[in-house]
């Protein structure tokens, strides 16, 4: 037997920067990640999710935000451009990141925004009976109701009434 290192030779080491080089070298051109174009040099998890909401943000909203403009432009009168909102529907990318949907859909919820079926229709779930109701927060009132609840509970106290 001989032995024969394994070994890259300069330039076939040269080679693979150069491959690397370009890689990026392309998505700087496009505003792309390069991740996006499986260069997993320096992932990991919580760099995908990042990636995914920057990519959306810094290269598919502009984008994005022109088409909806031209459609708007070009598809409708100028009388009805004020009542229609051409909307690309991005929501799908976000989906990778449960816990931010998660926060996000139970804050629209808890300020009675959207409803238990709509949230279960943004999940893909069926609706379930009386799911259409609205709920807000009970322990959170205006200063006004706050100040005028105040003085009826005094009032009360100094007729000598308990309120049940």
């Amino acid at each position: 037997m001989d032995f024969q290192p394994i070994t890259v030779s300069p330039v076939d080491a040269q080679l693979l920067e150069t491959r690397q080089f370009n890689v990026i070298d392309v998505c700087r051109f496009f505003g792309v990640s390069p991740m996006k174009c499986f260069d997993l040099t320096q992932a990991n998890y919580a760099t995908v999710e990042a990636t995914q909401l920057a990519f959306l943000t810094d290269t598919l909203s502009p984008l994005l935000e022109k088409i909806e403009l031209e459609f708007e432009r070009k598809l409708y009168k100028p009388s009805e451009r004020d009542s229609i909102d051409v909307r690309f529907d991005t929501s799908v990318l976000l989906r990778a990141d449960k816990a931010t949907q998660a926060e996000y859909l139970n804050k629209l919820f808890q300020i009675g925004a959207i409803t238990i079926n709509e949230i279960r229709k943004e999940l893909d779930l069926p609706a379930i009976d009386n799911g259409d109701n609205s709920f807000v927060q009970v322990n959170t009132i205006t200063l006004q109701n706050a100040v005028k609840e105040t003085q009826i509970v005094n009032t009360q106290k100094n007729d000598g009434i308990t309120k049940q």
